[in-house]
């Protein structure tokens, strides 16, 4: 196989990369499908693969690391695109001892430092020394602080939901985790239903003491399911994106918008530099007791003009080109 991805968990990332599933030069192996025994899957799964190299001795990792890769890199294997959450040293040192002129891709979907925080063995410089191509969706800070290549997160449209099916239910709707945010989601969550718009708001990793006494909105410990986070969204006139502090770029959530031709609602500014920008169908907010609720409300053809840009083919156009 030409070009093998090691991707996280299935459920996030066959929506972003089956574009690549189905090209014929390409394998993409998922953490969580390795094996159709559940057994094995379980040996091989993240939490495992973490600790092979603190369990097993050394002829034991290298089986471990033949097991996942053998049966997909050969001679003619150009690269291996690798998420950060793969990565650790010996399988990096394995890879360059088994199959040396294979090109090393590191993926970077999320900041250096919220990498670093959880993977101790994630050093940036290391990782540059490591890998033949480094590449970063965080065009504003980590690619020129760091020295990093950028390109966007890229992502397949789906072909699992029945789009002709979907009805617009509710106005505006937020999905995603609390972290630094949880005062802003929910003030602007109060300000929208205080001016009678329909809400979906889903937020997890919540204390229950931190939390509104609201039955319209969803509290959870777990993340929403890929295909009914993305159903909820297209049910939505308006999407709803509050960026964490630390992030600083274009993110899933915007693209979704231009994909799948969504109003869009952020507080990042940047958004207004994006070749997707349309003042018709994106708002920018500062203020959250300021927000345009007519624009949310108002129901209108949406059209980005997408042509697939996003697709993740597009990192195999980029290795020919830069490497």
């Amino acid at each position: 196989m030409k070009y093998v991805f090691l991707d996280d968990h299935y459920d996030q990332g066959h929506f972003l990369m089956s574009d690549l599933e189905n090209h014929q030069d390409c394998k993409v192996i998922y953490k969580d499908r390795l094996h159709q025994n559940a057994i094995i899957n379980a040996f091989c799964c993240s939490h495992i693969i973490r600790k092979i190299k603190k369990r097993l001795r050394m002829p034991f990792r290298e089986r471990a690391y033949h097991a996942i890769l053998h049966r997909y890199c050969d001679a003619d294997t150009q690269a291996i695109f690798m998420t950060t959450g793969w990565y650790c040293d010996m399988l990096i040192g394995y890879i360059r001892m088994k199959y040396p002129h294979i090109r090393l891709v590191m993926l970077i979907r999320d900041t250096v430092k919220d990498n670093a925080d959880r993977n101790k063995e994630f050093e940036i410089g290391k990782i540059k020394r490591l890998f033949d191509l480094v590449i970063s969706y965080d065009n504003v800070h980590d690619v020129p602080v760091y020295g990093l290549t950028y390109a966007p997160v890229y992502m397949s449209k789906t072909d699992s939901l029945d789009m002709s099916s979907l009805t617009c239910k509710y106005d505006i709707t937020f999905i995603g985790a609390a972290k630094d945010r949880l005062d802003l989601i929910h003030r602007i969550y109060q300000n929208c239903t205080a001016h009678g718009l329909k809400t979906f708001f889903y937020i997890f990793r919540v204390r229950r003491s931190k939390r509104l006494s609201h039955n319209d909105i969803t509290y959870s410990k777990r993340y929403l399911k890929r295909l009914m986070f993305l159903e909820k969204e297209l049910e939505a006139n308006c999407i709803l994106e509050i960026l964490k502090g630390d992030a600083h770029s274009n993110t899933t959530r915007f693209w979704e918008a231009v994909i799948y031709n969504k109003k869009f609602y952020t507080n990042w500014k940047g958004i207004v530099d994006s070749p997707y920008y349309n003042p018709k169908y994106i708002k920018v907010f500062d203020d959250p007791d300021d927000l345009d609720y007519d624009f949310i409300r108002e129901r209108i053809d949406v059209d980005y003009n997408y042509q697939g840009e996003l697709s993740p083919l597009k990192y195999i156009d980029l290795f020919k080109q830069l490497l």
